[in-house]
């Protein structure tokens, strides 16, 4: 029976590291971690700049939303007066509707999405405050 405790750990036989090594270690290592770390500040970087830039165009959204609305009662107005599109059928308006909605809350599902972490939209204040 040994005098040791269990929970003692025993030697492996490895050898410890001279400080020589670990110096070349650590001196081998440091290019790599400085072009890991100048890459990853490159992707954060753009990935910060492309959402401040798709951030800008989010109230066109709503332009979308206001312009689907109208969309509506003129699709009513061309199947009452086909001359008054030119030839254009009007269920293409209704058509032209869907899309416009889709487009603006995929837009915006996709902006929350690709957010990165901690920045918020620097633009929220140009839009209404009760929402």
């Amino acid at each position: 029976m040994s005098t040791e405790p269990q929970s003692a750990e025993r030697e492996t036989g490895a050898t410890s590291r001279s400080g020589a090594f670990r110096a070349l270690r650590f001196i081998a290592r440091l290019p790599f971690a400085i072009a890991f770390g100048i890459v990853r500040a490159a992707v954060y970087s753009a990935w910060y700049l492309a959402f401040y830039l798709l951030c800008m165009f989010r109230p066109f959204t709503s332009i979308m939303m206001l312009t689907a609305i109208v969309m509506v009662p003129m699709s009513i107005a061309v199947y009452a007066h086909p001359d008054a599109a030119n030839g254009m059928p009007f269920w293409a308006f209704g058509l032209m509707a869907i899309g416009l909605t889709a487009f603006a809350i995929g837009y915006t599902l996709f902006l929350d999405w690709f957010t990165p972490p901690g920045a918020e939209d620097l633009f929220a204040r140009y839009r209404r405050s009760d929402r």
